[in-house]
């Protein structure tokens, strides 16, 4: 009896307090605070993930309270115990998964996409495919660029093709939301095409066209034939230098498809690659500031600093990977223009002069996100720009730390640049501010400046003292 007794009180001292707790007694706000005010952040999960086994109807939101707890699980590298809620939350509430899923399953790809876990990260593809809906703005579209950003082109035209009808169909989405998806599969098509050609394959143009218009493209035979007539034919200099003089833009679809090609043929990089890039400045709003051919192309660094402050979601920051990867891939747009004879080489060195101080920005605000766009290092570069080891270093080193630490790293390092005195000048920059942010960011001051993007839990920048997720993230 004595032996009963002490095994007995030695399991019982092994007992955690919460565990002689019946919570099903407790309500809603003593679990939340016990979790959240009485625990040591260490001791979070562990009381969590122990009453999802004993208490699993607790009327508590699952699925909320976790997205406070991942984090820390995230950049402890705990993820088979994040996988492990998933997976019981999709059996227990799989309708409710379906439908909030964003956000856990942002920061799972993020991290099967660091680690390059292809094999988990097909498994969460897969999950999306079949919800792309309610995610659209948070990750649905994110991962297309993820996918083509990592070099997964065909994943990335499988998923395309998956995910674009049920989002052009759903009534919840206004205008093209399908857009990035059905252009994918467009591009990849052409690139067929393409090397059919070069072949000596002539596939049946007619069959592209009506695909295309059946998924929502415009149905104006004209451009799509100007499309097939440059993807056939040679680069011509003086057919540019006419339509500039003539005050005519129809040079920017040609030389759209010449760049494509170019890209393949120069680095290897396919049609869903290089199409992005080119789409990021296919306007003739950033160019012609300057006469001459050899001139109408470059970009002033006020002009590209207004542009990318427009394209920029500065406040979500929800499209800050897009933008990210298709800024620091311009150097091939230059490198396209200069190889063209539409560039000089004085415009083209300061365009990658200019690149070099919007690249220096971008890592100054994506700061504690670098890690997820280590993927720039893998890209070919062209004979201007250097990669330093240093710089891919910094990317990797903001991975598995806190938001305040990342900063911190990355702060020392980008206030190392000295920003060259033309540019300073062109963006009216005093030696005061020399590494300030311009206008691209200081239009948004009260959101960036040297403040992270506003996440879903911190505090809401309204003054409102709630969480931005509770308060004006929807509105």
């Amino acid at each position: 009896m004595a032996f009963v007794q002490n095994n007995r009180e030695k399991i019982n001292s092994n007992m955690k307090s919460y565990e002689a707790i019946n919570w099903y007694e407790k309500d809603t706000d003593e679990v939340y605070d016990y979790l959240f005010e009485e625990l040591e952040e260490n001791e979070q999960y562990p009381f969590f993930s122990w009453l999802t086994q004993h208490f699993p109807d607790l009327e508590i939101d699952w699925l909320e309270t976790f997205e406070d707890l991942k984090e820390a699980l995230i950049l402890n590298e705990q993820i088979d115990e994040v996988l492990s809620f998933v997976a019981w939350y999709r059996q227990k509430y799989p309708e409710d998964y379906s439908e909030r899923y964003e956000f856990i399953e942002k920061d799972l790809c993020d991290y099967f996409f660091f680690k390059k876990d292809i094999n988990r990260l097909q498994e969460r593809i897969a999950f999306i495919q079949q919800h792309p809906v309610p995610a659209i703005d948070t990750l649905t579209v994110r991962l297309l660029f993820q996918l083509i950003y990592h070099g997964y082109y065909d994943l990335a035209v499988s998923y395309a093709e998956a995910v674009w009808k049920p989002v052009d169909e759903s009534e919840e989405l206004i205008g093209f939301a399908a857009y990035p998806f059905i252009h994918t599969i467009y591009v990849s098509q052409l690139q067929i095409y393409h090397e059919a050609h070069l072949n000596g394959i002539n596939l049946d143009e007619n069959k592209l066209f009506t695909q295309m218009v059946s998924m929502g493209y415009s149905e104006d035979r004209a451009i799509f034939n100007e499309v097939m007539r440059a993807l056939k034919g040679d680069f011509s200099r003086e057919e540019v230098e006419e339509s500039i003089n003539n005050g005519k833009d129809g040079h920017m679809l040609a030389l759209n498809i010449h760049f494509l090609k170019y890209m393949l043929h120069t680095y290897q990089l396919p049609f869903v690659f290089s199409e992005w890039i080119w789409d990021f400045i296919s306007t003739t709003e950033i160019f012609g500031k300057q006469k001459g051919v050899e001139n109408w192309f470059y970009i002033e660094a006020i002009t590209l600093d207004k542009y990318i402050a427009k394209k920029y979601d500065a406040f979500m920051g929800s499209n800050e990977l897009e933008v990210f990867g298709k800024v620091w891939g311009l150097d091939f747009v230059f490198d396209f223009f200069h190889q063209r004879n539409l560039l000089s080489t004085q415009h083209y060195t300061n365009g990658i002069e200019n690149l070099a101080y919007f690249r220096n920005e971008l890592m100054r605000i994506a700061n504690e996100s670098l890690w997820q766009m280590t993927f720039v290092f893998e890209w070919p570069r062209t004979d201007t720009v250097v990669v330093d080891p240093s710089e891919k270093l910094l990317f990797s080193q903001t991975f598995g730390k806190y938001p305040s630490e990342a900063r911190e790293i990355v702060g020392r390092y980008v206030s190392m640049y000295q920003t060259p005195f033309r540019i300073r000048k062109e963006l009216k920059l005093n030696d005061a501010r020399k590494n300030k942010p311009t206008s691209i960011w200081s239009e948004y001051a009260s959101y960036v400046k040297e403040e992270p993007k506003v996440g879903r839990n911190d505090l809401c920048p309204c003054g409102s003292g709630k969480k931005f997720k509770k308060c004006c993230m929807d509105t």
